[in-house]
C-alpha cells in the first residue's frame, strides 16, 4: 500500500515539473520557423505587475505555454513568455512574430543571472515608424550570437487579451511568409472591394434599407480586412499610435450593429417575425450602448460576452430563415450558420474570449468567416434581385398584353364610334332637312301665292312670311348652340344666387299653355341656413329650361307639373325636379332626348310644330352654368327632369 503511495507522489510531482519546466528551443539551419510557445513558459500578469529579476525567478508562477489556459478579464493585461534559446544556426538575427499587424503593448527582455535588461518596446502611443522592420504585420528582429545560450522574456498585451500565435523565423522564412502575408491579405481586401463596388451598383439602381445596411456592414468588413492586414498602419495612418487601436475598437463595436440591422431587413422580421424582431431591437440597443463604454474603457470585453450570448438567438435565426419560402433564403441561412461558426464560435468563444484554440490565428478566422458571409450575403441578394427581376418582367410582359388588348379594343370601339358618329351625321342630316323642308314649303306657297295675287290678305301673308323666316332664324341659331363643334358653350347671364332667390324664380314662371296643374315648392318649408346657400346659375336661361318642361308635358299629355328643390347639405349641391304625369319613355332614351332633333312620339307625322331642339338647348344652358341635367320615370307616372348646381362653401 505505501509503494503504490509513492508512486502516486511520484506522478503528481512529475506532472508538476512538466508543468513549471519546459524544453530548451535548439536553432539550427533545417528548421525555420519555431512555435515558441512549445518551448516557453507563461505567465499571465493579471495584476500588470512590473517586471523584475524576482519575478522572473518565481518558479511558482511560470507554467508550460502550451498547456495553460487564461481566464477572460475585462481589462487588459499583460503576458509573459520566458524562454531559453540556443543558437546552433548560421544566422544571428532571427525574426519574432505574433499573428498581428500591431500590438498594445510589447516589451523584449534578455535576463541573466543577475540582471533583466530591456532590448526593445512598443508602447501604445508609438507609431509606425517607431518599428525596426518597414512591414504590415509586426515582426521584431532579435540578436542571437552563434552558439551561445540566451534567455528572452517577452512581455505583451494582444487586443481583446486574445492569444497571441508567437513563432521564431530564420531570414528566407520571415520574408516568405511577410510576402505571403501581404498577397493574401491584399487578395482578400480587393475581393471584398470589389464585392463593395458591386453592392454599391446594386444600391445605386435598387436603393432600398436592405441594401443601404448591407453596404455599409460591407464596407465596415472592408475596412476591418485593411485594418487586420496592417494596411491602415502603414499606408493610411503611420503617425498614429493609440488612434489606431480606438479605431479598431470601433470597427469592431460597430460591425455587429450594422450586420444585425441588414439581417433584420433583409428577412423582412417586422412582418414576419414580430418577436424575433423585438429581440433583436433589445440586442441592438445593447451593442449600441457598448460603443462608448468600449472607447472609453479601451477594450471590448463586454461585446465579446453579449456576441457569445446571442450564438443561441442566431442559430434559431438559421434554423427560422431555412424553412422560409423566399428565394436566396437557404443561402442567406447558410451565411449567417457560417457567421456564428468562424465569428462567435471559432473566434470569440474558441481563440479570443474561451481561449478554446490558441494555436490559430485569430485574424484567419475573422477574414475567412466574413470573406464567406459576404460571398454568401451577396449570392443571396443575388438570387432575390433575379426573382424580383423575373417578377417584374412577367409584370411586364402581363401589363404589355394588356395594353395591346386595351389598344386592340380601343381601336374596335374607335371604328364603332366613327360608324355611330357617321350614323348620327346621317340622322342629323335627315332630320335637318326634314325640319327645314316643312317651313320651307310653307314659306314657297305663300311666295307663289303673292306672286299670282291669290290671297285675299297681302298684308297677312306677308306677316305669316316672316313669321316663318323669325322662327327659322331661331331654329339656326338654337342649332348652334346645342350641335357639338369643339367649344364649350359661353354663356354671359351667369349670376349668384341663393335658395330663396331661386324658390321666388320658380313661382313667377307659369305655363303659357294654361292647361297645366303645377305645384312649387313652399319658401316656408326651407330654414334659414337653406335658403342663404348660394350657387351660380343663368336665371333666364333657367325659364327657358323650366318652360321646355311644361310645353313637354302639355305636349304629351299631362295635366300635372310638380317642381321640387332639395338642398343637400352633405353633397353641397341643390338638386331640382320637375316632374309631370305625362306619358312615359324608354329608359334608353333617357340619354337621347337632350341630342338636337330627337323625337321620340312621331310629333312630326302629327304635325305638332315642336322641332326637338328644346331639351338639348336646355342641356347646354344648365351645363354652361356648371350644372348637370337627367332624365328618369316620374314620381307622378310621367318623365321627370333633375337638375343639380354644385352648392358653394
Amino acid at each position: 500500500m505505501r509503494h503504490i503511495f509513492y508512486k502516486l507522489v511520484f506522478f503528481i510531482v512529475s506532472l508538476m515539473t512538466l508543468q513549471v519546466y519546459a524544453a530548451q528551443l535548439s536553432l539550427d539551419n533545417d528548421t525555420a520557423v519555431h512555435d515558441l510557445k512549445l518551448y516557453g513558459q507563461l505567465y499571465f500578469n493579471y495584476k500588470n505587475v512590473p517586471v523584475s529579476r524576482s519575478l522572473v525567478n518565481d518558479k511558482e508562477i511560470w507554467h508550460k505555454a502550451d498547456a495553460v489556459k487564461q481566464k477572460p478579464k475585462i481589462t487588459s493585461y499583460s503576458k509573459l513568455l520566458k524562454l531559453d534559446i540556443s543558437n546552433t544556426s548560421s544566422e544571428q538575427t532571427w525574426y519574432i512574430s505574433f499573428g498581428y499587424a500591431r500590438l498594445p503593448l510589447l516589451r523584449i527582455y534578455e535576463v541573466s543571472t543577475d540582471s533583466v535588461v530591456k532590448v526593445f518596446e512598443l508602447q501604445p502611443y508609438h507609431n509606425y515608424f517607431d518599428r525596426k522592420i518597414d512591414d504590415p504585420q509586426l515582426y521584431v528582429p532579435v540578436k542571437l550570437e552563434q552558439n551561445s545560450t540566451k534567455t528572452l522574456l517577452i512581455e505583451y498585451q494582444t487586443f481583446a487579451n486574445a492569444s497571441a500565435n508567437i513563432r521564431l523565423h530564420n531570414y528566407s522564412h520571415y520574408l516568405r511568409t511577410s510576402q505571403q502575408s501581404t498577397m493574401v491579405n491584399g487578395a482578400i481586401s480587393g475581393i471584398v472591394f470589389a464585392i463593395l463596388l458591386i453592392i454599391l451598383v446594386n444600391l445605386f439602381f435598387n436603393p432600398n434599407k436592405t441594401n443601404v445596411f448591407y453596404a455599409l456592414w460591407t464596407f465596415t468588413f472592408f475596412m476591418i480586412v485593411v485594418d487586420m492586414a496592417g494596411f491602415t498602419s502603414k499606408y493610411i495612418w503611420p503617425h498614429l499610435g493609440a488612434e489606431s487601436s480606438k479605431f479598431s475598437i470601433f470597427l469592431m463595436t460597430t460591425v455587429p450593429i450594422l450586420h444585425i440591422l441588414f439581417l433584420k431587413s433583409f428577412l423582412q422580421l417586422q412582418r414576419y417575425h414580430k418577436k424575433l424582431n423585438i429581440t433583436y431591437k433589445v440586442v441592438l440597443a445593447l451593442y449600441t450602448l457598448l460603443i462608448p463604454l468600449s472607447l472609453w474603457l479601451n477594450t471590448v470585453f463586454f461585446n465579446l460576452v453579449l456576441s457569445s450570448l446571442i450564438i443561441p438567438l442566431f442559430l434559431y435565426t438559421v434554423s427560422w430563415s431555412w424553412n422560409q419560402k423566399a428565394p436566396g433564403i437557404r443561402v442567406f441561412s447558410l451565411s449567417l450558420f457560417n457567421h456564428v461558426l468562424f465569428v462567435n464560435i471559432f473566434t470569440i468563444v474558441g481563440a479570443s474570449f474561451g481561449n478554446i484554440f490558441p494555436n490559430f490565428a485569430i485574424a484567419d478566422y475573422i477574414k475567412v468567416g466574413y470573406l464567406l458571409e459576404v460571398c454568401l450575403f451577396t449570392i443571396a441578394l443575388a438570387i432575390q434581385n433575379k426573382s424580383l427581376q423575373n417578377q417584374f418582367v412577367s409584370y411586364l410582359q402581363e401589363q404589355v398584353g394588356s395594353l395591346q388588348e386595351n389598344l386592340s379594343e380601343e381601336k374596335l370601339q374607335h371604328v364603332s364610334n366613327i360608324n355611330e358618329v357617321k350614323i348620327k351625321e346621317e340622322q342629323l342630316f335627315a332630320d335637318l332637312s326634314h325640319e327645314l323642308r316643312t317651313p320651307l314649303t310653307v314659306m314657297k306657297i305663300q311666295v307663289e301665292s303673292l306672286q299670282h295675287n291669290i290671297v285675299d290678305n297681302v298684308h297677312l301673308s306677308y306677316g305669316k312670311l316672316m313669321n316663318k323666316i323669325d322662327e327659322l332664324n331661331g331654329f339656326i341659331d338654337n342649332l348652334m348652340k346645342v350641335t357639338p363643334s369643339g367649344e364649350v358653350y359661353k354663356n354671359p347671364n351667369i349670376k349668384t344666387v341663393n335658395i330663396k332667390g331661386l324658390l321666388s324664380s320658380i313661382k313667377s314662371i307659369h305655363d303659357s299653355s294654361n292647361t297645366l296643374s303645377i305645384t312649387t315648392p313652399d319658401v316656408m318649408t326651407y330654414d334659414v341656413r337653406e335658403q342663404m346657400r348660394c350657387f351660380d346659375y343663368d336665371q333666364e336661361g333657367f325659364k327657358i329650361v323650366l318652360e321646355e318642361c311644361y310645353q313637354n308635358a302639355s305636349s304629351h299629355g299631362g295635366a300635372q307639373v310638380a317642381v321640387s328643390v332639395h338642398v343637400d347639405n352633405e353633397k353641397d349641391e341643390v338638386v331640382i325636379s320637375i316632374d309631370n304625369s305625362g306619358s312615359t319613355i324608354n329608359e334608353k332614351d333617357f340619354n337621347r332626348i337632350f341630342s338636337p332633333l330627337v323625337r321620340l312620339d312621331g310629333s312630326r307625322q302629327n304635325g305638332q310644330s315642336h322641332n326637338g331642339m328644346g331639351l338639348s338647348l336646355c342641356k347646354k344652358i344648365i351645363e354652361s352654368s356648371n350644372g348637370q341635367i337627367s332624365a328618369a320615370n316620374s314620381k307622378l307616372g310621367g318623365l321627370a327632369i333633375h337638375v343639380i348646381f354644385p352648392l358653394k362653401a
